[in-house]
């Protein structure tokens, strides 16, 4: 379900565009905005839970694995609109970039797939319960300090995203901090 609000949201946000560029463009910030909140409610999840328990943090963490299969849908809607966009106006996608400022994102792409084919029961039975606990404890983090990079970063570009920025920051010491108390 959140999949199909994501894709349609997607899909609305592009339509409204009054270019192709353009609708790429509103693709790739409304799939962004989308995976950010997906992506914050599964980091979250078990510390809101423990924090603030209720019958709604109970079912985020019930429903975390489904969101962040919606996180990863969202993210690939990400790519693919990336990589249209690449293709269609290349010259618009590598204003202020290189290939070393993709290095963040691709490692990021790279966590994404490995928490999306462990969140299935085959293979996480084949890597084994420690060694999936690890994995999809290091591959939060490290999406974590990438979404927080990736705003942080920006700020010079528009203000606008220091609020992101300043929300993954809170969200962390919020996960540190829950760890320390439990």
């Amino acid at each position: 379900m959140l999949t199909i609000v994501v894709a349609l949201f997607a899909t609305v946000s592009s339509a409204i565009a009054p270019d192709r560029v353009a609708s790429l463009q509103y693709a790739i910030r409304a799939t962004a905005r989308t995976s950010f909140i997906l992506f914050l409610a599964v980091f979250l999840a078990t510390s809101f839970a423990r924090l603030v328990p209720s019958a709604l943090t109970r079912a985020l963490v019930r429903e975390r694995r489904f969101i962040g299969l919606s996180f990863a849908a969202s993210q690939f809607f990400h790519a693919t609109a990336l990589i249209i966009y690449i293709r269609t106006a290349p010259e618009a996608f590598w204003v202020g970039r290189t290939p070393a400022t993709n290095i963040p994102g691709s490692i990021g792409y790279l966590m994404i797939l490995l928490l999306t084919v462990t969140s299935f029961a085959m293979p996480a039975r084949l890597i084994g319960p420690a060694n999936w606990k690890k994995l999809h404890l290091a591959g939060v983090w490290v999406l974590a300090v990438i979404f927080t990079a990736s705003f942080l970063t920006r700020v010079h570009q528009h203000a606008a995203y220091l609020v992101p920025g300043m929300v993954m920051v809170v969200a962390m010491l919020l996960r540190m901090a829950e760890r320390f108390e439990a």
